[in-house]
């Protein structure tokens, strides 16, 4: 089972957004934004942490040339794939944030199609509204969301 945060576009109060402007990131390990980075990042649509990544791996790039070993150089990048491997989702959600999008809800299902199911299905029972934070329903919800920077959500 994977666990799927659910993202929603700020609206007007009480209104619900279009079903395809809610967004479902998959919490866990992304072996595309480890093997990708800021490849990854853009098709994400993160803009500004693809830029930051891209410039974070230039620095060490630039480092490599000023005399750092191939072995530090090597430790560096993979650490750094895999923070983002580990941490991607998260800095998606960050992106998303900036964007106006509020984290919602937590979904956990076998795929993205049951998660959006399982959440969409809460929604019309009187579960997690689309503007304010879950309240329970099919989907399970909680208000803390885990990762290496733990976040506390009122």
């Amino acid at each position: 089972m994977a666990v799927y945060t659910v993202h929603i576009p700020q609206g007007r109060w009480g209104e619900r957004p279009a079903p395809d402007k809610i967004v479902f990131l998959r919490d866990g390990f992304s072996l595309a934004a480890f093997l990708l980075g800021p490849i990854w990042l853009l098709w994400r649509r993160a803009w500004l942490p693809a830029v930051s990544w891209t410039v974070l791996l230039g620095v060490i790039g630039a480092l490599a040339a000023t005399g750092l070993s191939a072995e530090a150089v090597s430790v560096l990048e993979i650490a750094l794939a895999a923070l983002l491997g580990f941490e991607g989702s998260r800095v998606v959600a960050w992106s998303l944030a900036r964007r106006g999008y509020t984290e919602s809800a937590v979904v956990v299902g076998d795929s993205l199609d049951e998660a959006e199911a399982a959440f969409f299905f809460s929604l019309q029972q009187g579960g997690p509204s689309a503007s304010g934070p879950a309240s329970g329903g099919a989907a399970a919800t909680r208000h803390a969301i885990g990762g290496l920077f733990e976040e506390i959500r009122p």
